[in-house]
C-alpha cells in the first residue's frame, strides 16, 4: 500500500486546524449590520434582476444576494447556516492556495511555511466570522487561488482549456465582488515578468506573439465587467472625494495594518463594537517595518529576480488604497484603512510575492537562482521553520483577541431576542400597534432605509405587529435594547395660540364648533416620517376629517380626554379639522408635530410616574 505523501498530509492538517479555529469564531459570532440588511432586502424583494444587480454600498454581487436570498428563505435569523456557507468557503479557498503553491513551487517543505502565512495572517479573519464580508471577499480568493493555477497551466501549455478555466473562475468571482477585476491584473504581472523576457516592450510583445488569444479574452472580459459595473454598480463618483489624500490612507493601510499583520500582529485592536481597527504599539511597527525591509532586501541580495515578485503586493495595495480614496474613506476618513476587511486578498499575494521572491516559479522563462554572492546562514530549514512558528503563533494571537472582541461587542443577538420576546409577550390579545420606525444606528443604519424599518427587519414577526397611520392614546416603538415600549413624541413643530386668546379660552384654544377649523404650527413642515399628536376631550363620539399636509384621515374620536396620533407628510405649516358637528362639544387643547420615540424610563431617581405604565405587557 502507498504510503501517504507527508507533505500533503501537513498541509492538509494545517487546512483543517484553520477550519476548527474559524468555527470556534464563527460559532460564537451572529448576524451583524449588513447581514440584517440583507435579509430584510430578501424578506420583502421578489427574486428577479431587480433584487439580484442592486448596488449595495458600491458592491454589484448578484452571486452573493442569490445566496443571502436562499438562506434567509430557508434560515432567517438562524445562524448556523450563514456560518456554514463561510466555513465551507474558506476550506475551498484554503485548499485552493495549498493548490496553487504546489503548482507554482512544486512539493518543498517551504511551501509549508508559505500556506501558514495564508492560514494564520489576520487579513482573511474579519471576513472569515463576518457574513457580509465573507460572502464578497472569500470567493476572491477562491478565483484567485484557482484561476490563477489554471493561468499558470495556459502560460505553461498554452492549451486553451486552461484558459477558458481561468477565465470562469474570474468571471465567477465577479459575480460575487467587484474587486475580483484585479486577478487579471495579477495574470497580467506573472505573464509579463515570468513567461516572457527582456526590457518592458520586449515582454508586450512577446505576449502578444505567444498568448494573443489569451491577451484578448482577458482584456474583453475585463472591458465587459467594467462596463456592466459602470451601469449597474457605480453608484457613488470618484471625482467627489478626489479631494481626499492618499498619503494618512496608504499608510494606515501598509505602514500600520499591513506591515504589522505580516509579523504576526497587530497584537493590539482598537475596539469598533464590534471587531477592532490594527493598533499596534510602536514597538511592534518598528520590528515589523525592520522585517519588511529586511526580507526585502534580503531577497534582492540573495536572488538574480526577486524585485519583480512585489509587483504583485504593489498592484493591489495600491488598488486597495485608490478604491478606498474613491469611497469609504471619503466618508468615515483614512483610519478606516486599518481595518482588514479592505485588504483580505494581501493574505494570499504577501505569501504569493514572498515565495516568488525566493523560490523558482516552475514553467517561468526566467529561473529565479540564487545568487553566487548571497550571504549565508540564514536560510536553513531550522531557521525558516522557527520564524514561520513564530509569526504563526503571534497570529493566532491576535486572531483570537480579535474574535473576542468580535464575539463580546456585537448587539445584534441580544436586540433581536429581545425584540421578539417582547412581541410574544405583547401580542398575546392581538397585534401590536406599532410606528413604523427604524431600528438603532448600531444595528443597522438608517442609511438603509426602508430595510433598517420594523416593518421590513421584522416581516418574520408579522402576524405580531400591526401599523397604523393613525392611533388613540398609545402606540408602540421599541427602545435601543429591543424592549416594547409606549411612544412619546420628540416634538419639532408646536400649535400656535389663536390670537384672541384670553382667560376663558385657555381651556379650550381650538373649539370644533364650526367646520373647518385650523390649528396653526410655529413653523414650517417639509418631508416625510412625521407623527401628530392631538389631545383632545370630547363629550361624544365625534366624526372628523383630519387633514395633515398630504395625509388626511376619517376618523371617529372616542368621547373623553384622549390624544390621537397621526402621521404626516408634504409640505405644510397647519393641521386642519373639517367635517364634523357643528355640535360636538369637542376641543383641541394641544397639537405637536414631530417623531415618536420610546417614552424614557427614568428609574428610581427619575421624574417619570409609575414605570409599570411606561412598557407595554
Amino acid at each position: 500500500m502507498r504510503r501517504p505523501d507527508r507533505l500533503l498530509l501537513a498541509g492538509a492538517l494545517m487546512i483543517l486546524a484553520q477550519l476548527l479555529f474559524r468555527g470556534w469564531a464563527l460559532w460564537g459570532s451572529w448576524f451583524y449590520f449588513d447581514d440584517l440588511a440583507f435579509m430584510s432586502r430578501a424578506l420583502n424583494q421578489p427574486f428577479g434582476a431587480d433584487y439580484l444587480f442592486e448596488s449595495y454600498g458600491g458592491h454589484l454581487m448578484p452571486a452573493g444576494f442569490a445566496i443571502a436570498w436562499v438562506l434567509t428563505k430557508w434560515a432567517v435569523f438562524d445562524w448556523a447556516p450563514w456560518a456554514a456557507v463561510i466555513l465551507a468557503l474558506q476550506l475551498i479557498a484554503s485548499i485552493g492556495v495549498f493548490r496553487l503553491l504546489l503548482s507554482m513551487f512544486g512539493r518543498r517543505p517551504v511551501v509549508l511555511v508559505l500556506l501558514a502565512g495564508y492560514l494564520a495572517w489576520v487579513f482573511t479573519l474579519p471576513a472569515g466570522v463576518w457574513f457580509a464580508a465573507g460572502i464578497n471577499q472569500i470567493p476572491l480568493q477562491i478565483a484567485l487561488a484557482f484561476g490563477l493555477t489554471a493561468h499558470l497551466a495556459y502560460l505553461r501549455t498554452h492549451r486553451v482549456r486552461h484558459l477558458v478555466v481561468a477565465l470562469l473562475w474570474v468571471a465567477a468571482g465577479l459575480l460575487f465582488y467587484e474587486k475580483t477585476i484585479l486577478v487579471l491584473g495579477i495574470y497580467g504581472l506573472v505573464a509579463l515578468c515570468w513567461f516572457s523576457t527582456g526590457k518592458t516592450p520586449q515582454r508586450l510583445r512577446g505576449l502578444w506573439d505567444s498568448y494573443r488569444v489569451g491577451v484578448i479574452v482577458y482584456v474583453v472580459l475585463g472591458a465587459a465587467y467594467l462596463a456592466i459595473y459602470a451601469h449597474w454598480g457605480l453608484n457613488f463618483s470618484p471625482g467627489e472625494t478626489a479631494d481626499v489624500s492618499w498619503g494618512p490612507i496608504a499608510w494606515n493601510l501598509v505602514g500600520i495594518a499591513m506591515s504589522s499583520a505580516l509579523v504576526g500582529g497587530p497584537i493590539e485592536w482598537q475596539s469598533l463594537n464590534p471587531g477592532g481597527l490594527a493598533d499596534p504599539a510602536d514597538a511592534v511597527l518598528v520590528i515589523s517595518w525592520a522585517a519588511v525591509a529586511g526580507i526585502v532586501y534580503y531577497g534582492w541580495r540573495s536572488r538574480m529576480i526577486s524585485k519583480r515578485a512585489w509587483s504583485l503586493l504593489a498592484f493591489t495595495t495600491i488598488g486597495n488604497v485608490a478604491l478606498l480614496a474613491s469611497a469609504r474613506a471619503g466618508v468615515v476618513g483614512p483610519e478606516i484603512a486599518r481595518e482588514y476587511r479592505y485588504q483580505s486578498e494581501a493574505a494570499l499575494v504577501a505569501v504569493l510575492s514572498i515565495g516568488l521572491a525566493f523560490l523558482p516559479l516552475i514553467g517561468a522563462r526566467e529561473p529565479n537562482t540564487v545568487r553566487e554572492d548571497a550571504p549565508a546562514g540564514y536560510e536553513g530549514r531550522r531557521t525558516v521553520a522557527a520564524v514561520g512558528v513564530v509569526v504563526a503563533a503571534l497570529s493566532i494571537f491576535s486572531s483570537v483577541r480579535y474574535v473576542a472582541l468580535w464575539q463580546d461587542d456585537n448587539p445584534s443577538r441580544d436586540y433581536l431576542d429581545t425584540v421578539e420576546s417582547s412581541l410574544d409577550e405583547a401580542s398575546a390579545d392581538g397585534p401590536v400597534p406599532l410606528v413604523n420606525d427604524g431600528v438603532p444606528q448600531a444595528i443597522l443604519w438608517s442609511f438603509r432605509y426602508p430595510e433598517n424599518t420594523y416593518q421590513h427587519l421584522f416581516k418574520p414577526w408579522s402576524d405580531k405587529m400591526v401599523f397604523p397611520t393613525s392611533a388613540i392614546d398609545d402606540i408602540y416603538v421599541f427602545d435601543d435594547d429591543g424592549k416594547l415600549t409606549r411612544a412619546r413624541l420628540v416634538p419639532a413643530r408646536q400649535m400656535v395660540e389663536p390670537k384672541d386668546a384670553d382667560a376663558s379660552t385657555k381651556d379650550c384654544p381650538y373649539p370644533l364648533d364650526r367646520s373647518p377649523v385650523t390649528v396653526p404650527l410655529d413653523g414650517p413642515v417639509i418631508g416625510t416620517g412625521w407623527w401628530v399628536t392631538v389631545d383632545y376631550d370630547a363629550d361624544v363620539v365625534t366624526p372628523v376629517r383630519v387633514v395633515a399636509g398630504d395625509e388626511a384621515y376619517d376618523l371617529d374620536l372616542p368621547a373623553g380626554e384622549h390624544t390621537l396620533w397621526v402621521q404626516a407628510s408634504g409640505t405644510f405649516r397647519s393641521v386642519v379639522f373639517k367635517s364634523f358637528p357643528d355640535d360636538s362639544g369637542t376641543c383641541v387643547t394641544d397639537l405637536e408635530l414631530g417623531t415618536p420615540s420610546p417614552l424614557p424610563d427614568l428609574g428610581k431617581d427619575g421624574d417619570s410616574s409609575d414605570g409599570d405604565d411606561e412598557t407595554a405587557s
